[in-house]
């Protein structure tokens, strides 16, 4: 079995994200070998990063090094994300191959990866039918040997099924929408240093529903690092309780480096977004798709979206044949359990998708 077999032996049998995200770990260090890796779901729409698994690093000073990473990644670096994502530039590129050797020449050396003592890092995007779903690195520290073109290979083989991995379990959690979550929105301001003031009770909620230990989730760092350089950031992750999540940053011109920050509960379209993404649906088959998922009617989706039944009818029979499925509930269980087993996933309950983790496996 190769690689991206293996891999996509893990989405057939873990039942949430933070179980395959470790599983993952411990095969592509078999396979591939790092002492540390970063593990990372994106928001297809936006790129921004929504959750962060790490191992083989002490949490001690997670905050920082997120903050920088995120700053370099945005100001500009050698090998970003955004750069493996453009035409001809990944999915999987290393950094010793990209500076020519000289490490120091990336803008991250200094504030993250000399203390750390890197000898090299491999990034990978993770694409899947067109679509961003996710990042890792892997670094490689002491006195090892950097990656070789090997390395490389292996890992650019296995990256899609990495990337179907990680929409499959964002496909999941988008689709769970309890009715309770009726929070308002809340307001918060993250500052040069990435500390958080100014939090409201609402959006003290919502962080929580994020992240309940207390931490500020990976997150709120990559909205505000975006908004620092574009004036605007905007991005969705799945809440640990169900349903998604929206971030709406703003960069404060009076103060400097100070972001505003707006959380809410993603309205339905950004949660139509997500399953439109991982099925290539039209926008109107979108929208049915998310009312059919919150159990309405024919009718009551017809009078939601100011059409007639019968074109309600039509653009299910097209959902349909994209899914692969033949009735309504096929549908909802298919977009739950599409290459799932499904004695394992039966279940399942909701993982706290979008805590930011730190395991040290050393």
């Amino acid at each position: 079995m190769d690689l991206a077999d293996r891999v996509g032996s893990i989405a057939r049998t873990a039942c949430d994200l933070d179980v395959a995200r470790r599983r993952l770990d411990v095969l592509l260090r078999a396979e591939i070998g790092y002492d540390i890796g970063s593990f990372s779901t994106v928001d297809p729409a936006t790129g921004l990063w929504t959750s962060c698994y790490v191992s083989g690093l002490a949490q001690e000073g997670s905050r920082e090094r997120e903050r920088a990473l995120f700053d370099c990644e945005f100001g500009g670096d050698v090998n970003t994300f955004t750069d493996l994502m453009r035409p001809g530039g990944g999915p999987v590129a290393t950094l010793r191959r990209a500076t020519a050797g000289d490490l120091t020449r990336a803008g991250r050396w200094a504030p993250l990866l000399a203390d750390l003592d890197v000898v090299d890092e491999l990034r990978a995007v993770l694409v899947t039918d067109g679509a961003w779903w996710g990042t890792l690195a892997l670094y490689r520290t002491g006195g090892v040997a950097p990656f070789t073109p090997r390395d490389v290979r292996r890992m650019a083989d296995a990256a899609p099924a990495v990337g179907m991995l990680f929409r499959l379990m964002l496909l999941r959690v988008a689709l769970a929408q309890p009715h309770a979550l009726e929070t308002p929105p809340g307001a918060f301001t993250v500052e040069s240093d990435g500390s958080v003031h100014s939090l409201s009770a609402a959006a003290r909620a919502w962080l929580d529903a994020l992240d309940d230990r207390g931490r500020i989730p990976a997150i709120v760092q990559s909205v505000a690092a975006a908004a620092r350089v574009r004036g605007l950031a905007v991005a969705a992750a799945p809440s640990r309780l169900g349903g998604i999540v929206t971030l709406h940053g703003s960069s404060l011109d009076d103060h400097d480096g100070a972001v505003a920050v707006i959380i809410e509960a993603a309205r339905p379209a950004v949660v139509s977004n997500v399953i439109a993404d991982a099925h290539a649906l039209t926008i109107r088959e979108r929208e049915v798709t998310s009312l059919a998922a919150l159990g309405k009617s024919t009718r009551e989706m017809a009078r939601d979206l100011h059409i007639s039944p019968f074109t309600v009818a039509d653009h299910l029979k097209s959902v349909f044949t994209k899914v692969g499925v033949s009735s309504r509930a096929e549908l909802v269980a298919a977009l739950y359990h599409q290459h799932y087993d499904r004695q394992n996933a039966r279940d399942a309950t909701p993982s706290p998708y979008s805590w930011y983790l730190d395991h040290n496996y050393a």
